[in-house]
Formats: structure tokens, C-alpha cells, sequence
């Protein structure tokens, strides 16, 4: 098995698919669970006469016993049909369940990329400042500026005579001007208008820099950090300790689109105009609740949808995780947030194409 992609799942022709989605090992009794798991599924698959897929199931389990005991702290999707068989491990928790039918079921997968959010972070050191751009995935260095290194024990009393001016020379005039240039580019970036800012490094260099910086947009400055001898490997997981500053960011921006949108009439929440449009290629921007499935069958000629009470195997789907993969395939945008931001009654919001 190998590691698979969102589109080549997304894309995927019509086929019997399996679906399934494991947790963390959280225990000694974790193996057993997950053979009763498997042996679960591929009843499941002979009760439903897909005989090749249980076969499939039966070869891989070692495969799939493997990954998930490399990764034993992450969370794993799995994905089989007669011609794709993959996997795709997961930064947050699911709890096991599996979906056979025609096409792959994402929706866990939306959510663990989708609550990925990209940010800038700058880092000054004593040495240089580093600007990278990443999410809590990746991250990479797009610039480096190194400027003179600052004077052997000045972080000490001293520090607190920065502010007064006939003591900024105990900063070199060209780390001053250096702070001041970079901020001044950052705040030019196309791209920084779109991205939170994540200030970090040495507290009296980042007040410099944020003297040049202060009235831009989006600047998150008080997290005490300084990630001079980090790899970004080790940088993207201290960074998990703010991502819901990062998060919190989105949700703000975000919910000002949506009242702008509101004003224009170009949002709605009722579910069967939700899923006409969808389905005729008018949404622009779909927004999901965080971890609500929505059972049922939809209509999409119509819009005319029915909610199951309980889950039907053979006939039951994640209604929200079918919008969500159109609204994909036709380029369209998704966004995840929590419940608190939907009207009442209301399982999925829509923005129009204008």
C-alpha cells in the first residue's frame, strides 16, 4: 500500500470502494480491537456480495497492521478498490468506522487539511531573521537575512535603556535599519495580506521590528519563542502549541466574509436549495460544522433529500461529505468551523458564485 493523495480519491471512477478509518493505539488491547475491526468490515463486504474487496481487505491486513504500527500517535485513513489501494495517516483523533460504497468517503480527511490553516512566521535571532511559510504540516524557509551580531551580555540591564535614543547605539544602526527594511517588505507581500503573521525570537529585537510592523494586519506577537537552531521539522511541532491563535484568526476573517455575504444574498443554509446549486455548479464556498455527519440520501436533479435516523449501510450517506467532494471537483473552496458559527437548524452553509 501507498500513500494516496485527496484528488486521486476525489477522482477516483465510480467502483465499489472501501472506506475505513482508525485512531491511535491508545493500548495494550488496541491489536485485538482493531482485528475485530477488520473482521467487522470484511463480514460487511460478503454480507454485500463485494467479494473482490474482501479478498483485497484479507491480503492487506499485515499492510495495514504495519502502518498504523509505525505511526502508532496518528490517525490513519485507509482506502481500497480493485485499482487503488492506499493510505493517508492523519494529525487528528477519528474514531474507527468504515463506509462501502462507489466512491471514497473523505470527509475526515477534509477536516484534518482543511483545519490546516497557512501562516508566516519571522523569527529573529540574535543573528539573522528567518521568514518561512508553512501550516502544522509543513513548513519551509522562503527568506534569510543575516545582520552584525549584537554585543557580548547586551540582554542584560541594559536592555531596559533601549527605548531612550541616546542609547540606540547599543544596537547596530545596520540591525536597526535591517529590522526595519524587512518589515517594511513584509508588509508589501501580496501574500501577507492573506496570512496571519507569527512574530517570534528575542523579545527586544521584536519590539524593534514591531515598531515597523505594528499597524499591519493580522500580527500574532506574543508567544515567547525563538527557533534560531530549530529545523522546521522541530519548528512545525512547537508551532501546534498556538494553532488555535491561528485558528481563531480564520474564524474572525472569516465570519466577516460571511456577513458580507449575507448583505449580498449570496449565502444561504437551506439544504435543498444547498444541494441544487451544488450539483449545477453555482458554489463557490462550502462551509461544514466540525465532525457533524449528516446521514441520509440526496436527490441531486431535484435537491430533495432524506435523513436517516439511523444509519443504513446499504443505503445510508454522509450527505455533508457527497457536497463537499462536488463542490471540490468543480474547484470550489471548503471551509470548516465549529457549530457556533451555523444559524440554528442549519447543517451546512453556501456561498454563491456572484
Amino acid at each position: 500500500m501507498k500513500p494516496v493523495n485527496l484528488n486521486q480519491l476525489l477522482f477516483h471512477p465510480k467502483s465499489t470502494c472501501l472506506s475505513f478509518y482508525v485512531g491511535p493505539r491508545t493500548g495494550l488491547d488496541h491489536e485485538a480491537e482493531l482485528e475485530v475491526f477488520l473482521k467487522d468490515m470484511e463480514s460487511q463486504l460478503l454480507l454485500q456480495h463485494k467479494v473482490p474487496v474482501a479478498k483485497l481487505l484479507e491480503r492487506l491486513k499485515p499492510n495495514i497492521k504495519k502502518i498504523i504500527h509505525c505511526h502508532p500517535d496518528k490517525s490513519h485513513g485507509f482506502f481500497l478498490a480493485e485499482d487503488l489501494q492506499g493510505y493517508i495517516n492523519l494529525d487528528q483523533k477519528v474514531e474507527p468506522y468504515c463506509i462501502i460504497g462507489q466512491t471514497f468517503h473523505v470527509r475526515p480527511l477534509m477536516e484534518d487539511l482543511f483545519i490546516n490553516p497557512e501562516y508566516i512566521l519571522v523569527n529573529i535571532s540574535l543573528y539573522d531573521i528567518k521568514i518561512y511559510r508553512g501550516d502544522f504540516q509543513h513548513l519551509e524557509i522562503m527568506q534569510q537575512y543575516e545582520f552584525d551580531q549584537l554585543p557580548k551580555g547586551f540582554f542584560g540591564n541594559n536592555s531596559a535603556r533601549l527605548y531612550a535614543p541616546q542609547y540606540m547605539g547599543l544596537i547596530p544602526f545596520k540591525t536597526i535599519l535591517a529590522l526595519k527594511t524587512i518589515a517594511q517588505k513584509l508588509m508589501d507581500m501580496i501574500l501577507y495580506h492573506s496570512l496571519p503573521v507569527i512574530v517570534t525570537g528575542l523579545e527586544e529585537l521584536k519590539t524593534i521590528f514591531l515598531r515597523y510592523f505594528e499597524h499591519s494586519f493580522g500580527v500574532i506577537s506574543h508567544i515567547h519563542e525563538d527557533f534560531y537552531e530549530k529545523t522546521c521539522v522541530e519548528i512545525v511541532e512547537r508551532c501546534k502549541n498556538f494553532r488555535h491563535i491561528v485558528m481563531d484568526y480564520y474564524s474572525a476573517q472569516f465570519k466577516e466574509r460571511l456577513k458580507r455575504m449575507v448583505k449580498a444574498k449570496r449565502i444561504i443554509s437551506d439544504l435543498e436549495g444547498i444541494i441544487k446549486a451544488t450539483y449545477s455548479g453555482k458554489v463557490v464556498h462550502l462551509v461544514l460544522p466540525t465532525e457533524k455527519k449528516l446521514w441520509g440520501r440526496i436527490d441531486p436533479s431535484t435537491g430533495e433529500y432524506s435523513i436517516h435516523k439511523r444509519v443504513n449501510k446499504k443505503n445510508s450517506m454522509d450527505i455533508l461529505n457527497e457536497l463537499a467532494e462536488e463542490v471540490m471537483r468543480q474547484g470550489g473552496k471548503i471551509q470548516i468551523l465549529g457549530p457556533h458559527f451555523f444559524p440554528q437548524d442549519a447543517h451546512v452553509l453556501a456561498i454563491l458564485r456572484g
